[in-house]
């Protein structure tokens, strides 16, 4: 009993390890990742020449010389003010007035500007896990104000998606943590359809190839009949029509039998240029 036993495990054994599949652990992909928080595009291109917003307003600035407006530009302001320009242009684009800056429409728009730049700076320093912290406590929040948006007004919800170039993500409703049995069980399925697919092809060409004899010997055997009904003076079973429609069928075999000859030669002479 127990030998028997033995032997049935070392069989199944070693049928596992005949089926050739190889489970790849996906790639990690942080939380601030453009791919999971949505952001289709970058941070926008702000000139390094553009003044700052406050000194942007100034009637003096327009009249000042090209060193003094140098000095004013982005370029010498440093990050934080190219990151308020970077805002200011995200909010301008879905912006109802002017002075228009509490609606749920800016807000994203003012998160999405931070989200954007963080996630440039998180590329350069991907080990800040204070910051990482940061950026994904905003894109959460973006996510609410979006679902909120996307309940009360949903015309809105899709405007402002086109205008911010965001796709919306929302919270999963459970999360399934990831196992190796549980991929391999899914890629053994697949692997498994896989070969039903090849077989029924496989099969399938085999019926289409044999087709052609088929209709041939029908079209002989149906002239036959019919020449021999009105021979013996009997009631004629097999009318025109139905031979003319096997000549069709016949017909369209054959043009589908030449496309697919003509294409095999094609791939063999490809892949003999190739070697």
């Amino acid at each position: 009993m127990l030998r028997r036993f033995t032997s049935s495990i070392i069989q199944s054994r070693g049928i596992k390890h005949q089926v050739n599949i190889k489970w790849v652990r996906p790639e990690y992909k942080p939380s601030y990742d453009p791919e999971k928080s949505g952001d289709l595009e970058g941070v926008p291109q702000i000139s390094k020449s553009s003044l700052g917003q406050d000194y942007a307003l100034s009637e003096e600035m327009k009249n000042a010389s090209e060193a003094v407006q140098k000095l004013f530009s982005v370029a010498f302001l440093g990050q934080k003010e190219y990151h308020t320009l970077v805002r200011k242009e995200l909010m301008d684009r879905v912006k109802r007035h002017q002075y228009d800056e509490c609606t749920a429409e800016t807000r994203i728009a003012r998160l999405t500007g931070q989200i954007r730049y963080l996630q440039e700076y998180m590329e350069k320093y991907p080990r800040n896990n204070k910051m990482k912290k940061v950026v994904q406590e905003i894109i959460d929040k973006r996510k609410k104000l979006l679902k909120y948006l996307r309940q009360y007004d949903y015309k809105k919800f899709e405007w402002l998606l086109e205008k911010l170039n965001i796709e919306y993500k929302a919270h999963p409703d459970s999360y399934h943590k990831l196992s190796r049995k549980e991929s391999l069980r899914k890629l053994t399925e697949m692997h498994c359809e896989d070969i039903r697919n090849k077989k029924l092809a496989d099969y399938r060409n085999l019926l289409e190839s044999q087709q052609g004899p088929f209709l041939k010997q029908k079209l002989e055997a149906l002239k036959f009949i019919r020449s021999e009904q009105i021979e013996l003076q009997i009631p004629i079973s097999v009318t025109e029509q139905d031979i003319k429609k096997v000549e069709e069928q016949l017909e369209e075999w054959t043009i589908r039998e030449g496309i697919k000859q003509e294409a095999k030669r094609k791939r063999r002479n490809l892949i003999l240029n190739v070697d």
